[in-house]
């Protein structure tokens, strides 16, 4: 079964918000394959099961804040602040890296950003993070704000900043503001509520550090082949 036919088995509001298409687009390449998945947030489990489900040769692990009374089968699901570094090392040392990292969890900004600086160096090259519900960046009590959408603490604005990193090479400027992830970054998708960020190498020929000339030079030598 696919995952849209998976997930009308279970009540996950994943069905309710549409994510649940789009995962099938993202995710059907990954589906028999040997990969490491981590969920921010578990509420009642579904979820979870629709990836057990799914994701048959998967290692799946899911957190949360709140300690869950149930078990999954084939499933860890943990108990942790998604914010706390020395709570998210302890996945690190088991886990190593991930493939897929989705975050449904608190969705207070703050925690978003620290989550997201965290992992994010610990997925793997063509692994995917899944930002849900960004709705609540216009929200004042997620941290974030209907007035100002450029209000810098916000989840939203941290996201699109990441953009900036996807063209780092273009950005050789006083005022760019050197980021961890400049490079790393290779897409992001944004849907409505939704956003995927694509982990891969981000390089353009013309800027790439490694090629000593200028722009000029290159283009002068391209100008050159033909006379």
């Amino acid at each position: 079964m696919n995952l849209i036919e998976i997930g009308k088995k279970y009540p996950s509001n994943k069905n309710i918000s549409g994510f649940i298409q789009l995962y099938e687009k993202y995710f059907s390449s990954l589906k028999n394959s040997k990969i490491n998945m981590l969920e921010i947030g578990v509420e009642g489990g579904d979820s979870l099961r629709i990836w057990r489900e799914y994701f048959t040769n998967a290692n799946i692990c899911g957190i949360d804040i709140d300690k869950k009374d149930f078990k999954i089968e084939n499933t860890e699901i943990l108990q942790g602040d998604q914010s706390d570094k020395n709570f998210l090392k302890t996945l690190i040392d088991k886990y190593k890296k991930f493939d897929i990292i989705i975050d449904d969890g608190s969705h207070q900004a703050k925690h978003i950003i620290a989550s997201f600086k965290f992992l994010f160096p610990y997925l793997n090259n063509d692994g995917i993070y899944v930002i849900e519900d960004l709705q609540t960046s216009y929200f004042p009590r997620y941290g974030g704000s209907r007035i100002n959408l450029n209000k810098k603490k916000s989840s939203m604005y941290f996201i699109k900043s990441l953009t900036d990193t996807i063209n780092y090479e273009k950005n050789d400027r006083p005022y760019y503001k050197k980021s961890d992830f400049d490079g790393h970054i290779k897409s992001i998708y944004f849907h409505q509520n939704i956003a995927f960020i694509n982990k891969g190498e981000s390089v353009n020929y013309f800027y790439n550090q490694d090629f000593k000339e200028t722009f000029a030079d290159k283009i002068k030598k391209l100008i050159s082949n033909f006379f």
